[in-house]
């Protein structure tokens, strides 16, 4: 009898130690379809996305990296939008902080930059992505600027890559989904043949993508090159998210990339 009693209250200790050890910080996700331009900036934080896994209530702190009082407030049931206008150029390293009744915290950063040239030229999330002009496989010749007021899917794939051909479905559905509302996807083809792309987009009737071909493949396409993707390092299926003002706001994966990263931007 003691020892059932016994065993009875290890495991009721473990789940309580379980729950404590389990509980965890919120998700926080800091989003805003503008990150850049020239002053005054309004800038327009969405807040929406953050969220307790356990249901906890929160409370946030948003500092705008300006000097100005931060933003607090607890209002998550209603979807938190905060408006803030920057008045002088600058680059602001702006942090949320979520706190739930438990006092765990999660934070999330973005850099917003008040210049008219925008951030400087990277490869990096928050930086101005490259420009350049390519071949179109249909004819004529695309460049990249000409799609600003756009938010643009940047893939890099190729016929010969078989996780690329399996993540062109959910690219087009991206397009199906959210064309209409300014997104465009520009598939840039590593392959060493320009017929090679071309077949495999027709024989799966993928119309929905501005069709991108420089010769060299992979390894020495003068796209790879500028984009970092010709390195045997890194991997394709490759996808740049840009803004509509051609900043920079994801770089990985396509499957990686969560839809609300996108419809946030749109």
């Amino acid at each position: 009898m003691r020892r059932s009693l016994s065993l009875g209250l290890v495991a009721l200790v473990a789940l309580g130690l379980g729950g404590c050890l389990f509980d965890p910080p919120p998700v926080v996700v800091l989003r805003a379809p503008t990150i850049s331009g020239p002053a005054p900036l309004e800038v327009i934080f969405d807040l929406s996305y953050c969220d307790d896994p356990n249901g906890h209530p929160l409370s946030y702190s948003l500092d705008f990296g300006d000097g100005s009082e931060s933003r607090i407030g607890d209002d998550f049931d209603f979807g938190v939008v905060v408006r803030h206008t920057y008045e002088t150029s600058g680059s602001f390293s702006v942090r949320l902080t979520v706190t739930n009744a438990q006092g765990k915290q999660g934070k999330d950063d973005l850099t917003v930059t008040v210049s008219p040239e925008g951030p400087p030229v990277g490869l990096v999330v928050g930086s101005t992505s490259p420009d350049f002009t390519a071949h179109r496989t249909d004819g004529g010749t695309a460049t990249l600027s000409d799609f600003r007021g756009k938010v643009v899917l940047l893939e890099f794939w190729g016929a010969w890559c078989p996780p690329c051909r399996a993540s062109m479905p959910r690219l087009a559905d991206l397009c199906d989904e959210f064309g209409e509302r300014g997104l465009v996807a520009l598939a840039v083809s590593t392959d060493e043949e320009e017929e090679d792309a071309i077949a495999f987009l027709e024989e799966n009737g993928y119309t929905e993508f501005v069709s991108l071909w420089e010769p060299g493949g992979k390894k020495n396409s003068p796209l790879t090159q500028l984009y970092g993707v010709s390195s045997s390092d890194v991997g394709i299926p490759r996808t740049f998210l840009l803004d509509r003002q051609g900043v920079i706001r994801y770089v990985g994966h396509p499957d990686d990339l969560d839809l609300g990263a996108v419809e946030a931007l749109l």
